[in-house]
């Protein structure tokens, strides 16, 4: 007789238990993904927020997490789904979410300015610039987690490629795997990993929110998630449905993103030592470009980023004022509730050679757009005696109207030793304009 399989369970401040497969924590075990332990989730942001010292590792487990529930609540009343390819399909969507970060470079955002250019690809010509998601991409589809990851799951007819399609609509891979009795349930489970509604929000929302100390990301993630269903349009095709009574708790879902951006992840000191490591890098690129190969890529973490800071913290005043925890100081902000004269402030800093960082953050409700036909989500109503009335999300909801326009903060910083004069210079500008 077999023994049974040793039950396997990580303790999450934010979930709870969190139980996983043989096959996750197989992933979880391996350099590519244990690298995410040295990556933090918010970059700088823990020197505004101090307790915002987690990790790209344990968010990924909690997205993990969260889209195996909402593959049970999306594909609830689906006897036509055999049990066999019930549970390959759930995995699958199970690990594009535990796989969806790998890429990240050090301090995730912070440092995305430090991938390497790439060629253009399908639908993107010419050199771009690289992003997390390509490294990602890389990892899943050419490195040697490619091949644990074929041990691992190959044997449930589940292939690298299946993973990274779920991540990536430029991945090409055949749809078959998706397609059951009929019907085709791809743009549904890659809706659950990018999309309006997608698992990565819903666990970065609570995860930072917790974190910081703040309530703005707080939702009610178990009543969206229980509501969540799917609908089947005329060619088979599953999209990712969402019951009319949680239409408010997504309101409140995406107003918290909104809110999370401009109180946290835009907070002038965190946006401050952003634009201090992008000067940085400008002054010695050499230093701390990222590797493309993907193997090299592993030692490319927090760490190995802070060293080059510190190595450099004496010949370079803004890795000196990065390690030393001294941002340059605020001297004007243009926000919709009040309004600077920047432009004419920038000009008068250039003309007396002070050196400055002009920052524009832009926040917008939504990072998808309501009518993108790839992510496309629909709201369910049950009419009294009528049946069931389906129509897009973007028409259940009066918000993305309502925020149709993108919130814009623009600051000017400079040195403190700088920060009086310029002041003064300012408050003359305020006085004759």
């Amino acid at each position: 007789m077999n023994a049974p399989q040793r039950r396997i369970e990580i303790r999450d401040p934010v979930h709870g238990p969190i139980a996983l497969s043989v096959a996750e924590q197989t992933v979880i075990d391996s350099p590519y993904f244990q690298r995410l332990r040295n990556i933090k989730q918010l970059g700088f942001s823990e020197l505004t927020w101090p307790g915002a010292t987690h990790t790209r590792f344990l968010h990924s487990i909690g997205a993990l997490h969260l889209a195996g529930l909402a593959f049970d609540a999306a594909l609830r009343d689906t006897p036509w789904l055999p049990d066999a390819d019930r549970a390959r399909l759930r995995q699958t969507v199970r690990l594009a979410a535990l796989c969806h970060d790998l890429g990240h470079p050090p301090l995730s955002h912070s440092s995305e300015m430090l991938l390497p250019a790439l060629p253009g690809r399908a639908g993107h010509p010419g050199e771009r610039h690289g992003s997390h998601e390509d490294y990602t991409l890389q990892f899943l589809l050419a490195s040697g987690l490619t091949d644990i990851l074929r041990r691992a799951v190959g044997p449930l007819g589940i292939e690298p490629v299946h993973i990274a399609a779920l991540i990536s609509d430029e991945v090409a891979c055949d749809s078959a795997p998706f397609q059951v009795g009929g019907r085709d349930l791809q743009s549904l489970l890659s809706t659950l990993i990018s999309s309006e509604l997608d698992v990565d929000r819903m666990d970065y929302l609570l995860r930072d929110s917790y974190f910081t100390g703040v309530s703005y990301g707080q939702f009610d993630v178990q009543w969206l998630v229980a509501h969540l269903c799917h609908y089947t349009d005329a060619a088979g095709k599953l999209h990712l449905g969402l019951q009319d009574r949680a239409v408010f708790t997504f309101d409140d879902f995406l107003l918290s993103r909104h809110h999370m951006f401009l109180m946290v992840y835009f907070h002038k000191k965190s946006v401050c030592y952003d634009h201090m490591l992008r000067r940085f890098y400008e002054q010695f690129p050499q230093y701390c470009r990222a590797p493309a190969d993907p193997e090299a890529y592993l030692l490319f973490d927090d760490h190995a980023l802070w060293r080059v800071l510190r190595g450099m913290a004496s010949q370079s005043p803004w890795a000196g004022g990065i390690v030393h925890r001294q941002p340059l100081d605020l001297v004007a902000e243009s926000t919709p509730s009040g309004q600077e004269p920047i432009d004419a402030l920038v000009d008068a800093l250039r003309q007396d050679g002070i050196d400055h960082l002009r920052v524009t953050s832009h926040g917008a409700l939504s990072k998808y757009r309501a009518a993108d036909r790839q992510r496309q989500i629909y709201v369910c109503r049950r009419v009294p005696q009528g049946g069931v009335q389906w129509t897009q999300l973007g028409h259940a909801t009066q918000l993305f109207e309502r925020y149709a326009e993108q919130t814009t903060l623009e600051r000017v910083y400079v040195w403190p030793a700088d920060a009086q004069r310029v002041g003064e210079r300012l408050a003359a500008m305020r006085a004759a304009g």
